[in-house]
């Protein structure tokens, strides 16, 4: 029986580490109080020019070298497994559009797909963003690999990832994972015990 609560937003961009950490958290948390997520991925490239940031790795010298310990140490507090990618940070918009395209075609298979691509790219350096990967790794999940792989280059997808990355900007989203429980906002996997917290008032009234 589906749930008639709203879903959870979890907004991110593919090359978030601290998205990939959230990710494979939020279900959980969400279940608790009967409700599924909405994987909703958008650029986070289109959001730094407007909010005059950069990619950790790619500021000050010290936050870049303090973002890259913390993100080895928050992959551990997490109990995911974690390797620096040998191409960080890379252009995701293939696999966002193939994301948007399974949330239409193959709803069940959306959190296996992000949570299993963002593993991939986060120990293996996986291409994620490669059509051929794409669709090979629908596939392997159930999916339509063709298709799911074709809707990286369909103009109709890239307006609608144009779209949702435009619909999370207008929302004031500024990093990634951005987490929405009824028009709450959060920003970042740190923010998992307030989001659960929101979610435990929001039963209590």
């Amino acid at each position: 029986m589906a749930s008639s609560k709203p879903p959870v937003e979890f907004w991110f961009d593919y090359t978030s580490p601290y998205s990939y950490f959230a990710a494979w958290k939020i279900e959980g948390i969400a279940m608790q109080y009967g409700r599924t997520v909405a994987f909703k991925p958008f650029l986070l490239g289109a959001v730094f020019p407007l909010s005059g940031s950069a990619p950790l790795v790619q500021q000050y010298e010290p936050k870049a070298r303090y973002s890259k310990h913390d993100f080895e140490r928050s992959a551990r507090f997490s109990g995911l497994p974690y390797r620096y990618p040998d191409n960080f940070p890379m252009l995701t918009q293939n696999i966002a559009r193939a994301t948007i395209y399974l949330t239409e075609h193959a709803p069940g298979k959306v959190p296996a797909f992000a949570k299993g691509a963002m593993r991939a790219y986060f120990t293996e350096s996986a291409p994620i963003n490669d059509p051929a990967w794409i669709g090979a790794f629908a596939a392997e999940l159930g999916a339509d690999g063709a298709a799911t792989a074709a809707a990286c280059a369909d103009p109709a997808y890239k307006d609608k990832l144009k779209a949702q990355t435009e619909a999370a900007i207008a929302q004031g989203t500024f990093g990634s994972p951005w987490i929405v429980v009824d028009g709450e906002h959060f920003w970042g996997h740190d923010r998992l015990p307030q989001v659960e917290w929101w979610l435990h008032e929001l039963e209590d009234h």
